[in-house]
């Protein structure tokens, strides 16, 4: 059952009713906002299986995408050499893990 669209223009812009929204959803629709506007459109076909999982996940809400940036800047190539050094001292981690297991 189609639910009946009854739009009111506000100050505040264009409201339409949850249920509306919820129905438009349940069909494949997509609401995309940005700064300026609110697109209802289509819900892009994934094209790869890596998109079609991803798109799984966000529908069941085990996927989401976090709305703030990182804390920290990404390392750069010096930073990421360094740090690389500096865990290559000693044994592999690996190492200790099976020779742990093994006193069991």
């Amino acid at each position: 059952m189609a639910t009946t669209i009854s739009a009111e223009m506000t100050p505040q812009g264009l409201l339409i009713p949850r249920t509306a929204i919820q129905e438009w959803l349940d069909q494949g629709l997509e609401i995309v906002k940005d700064k300026q506007h609110i697109v209802i459109q289509p819900r892009p076909v994934p094209r790869t299986e890596h998109e079609r999982v991803k798109q799984v996940l966000e529908q069941s809400g085990r996927l989401v995408t976090l709305d703030w940036p990182p804390t920290s800047p990404p390392l750069t190539d010096a930073e990421r050499a360094e740090l690389a050094q500096k865990f290559s001292v000693g044994r592999p981690l690996s190492e200790i893990i099976i020779e742990e297991r093994g006193e069991r």
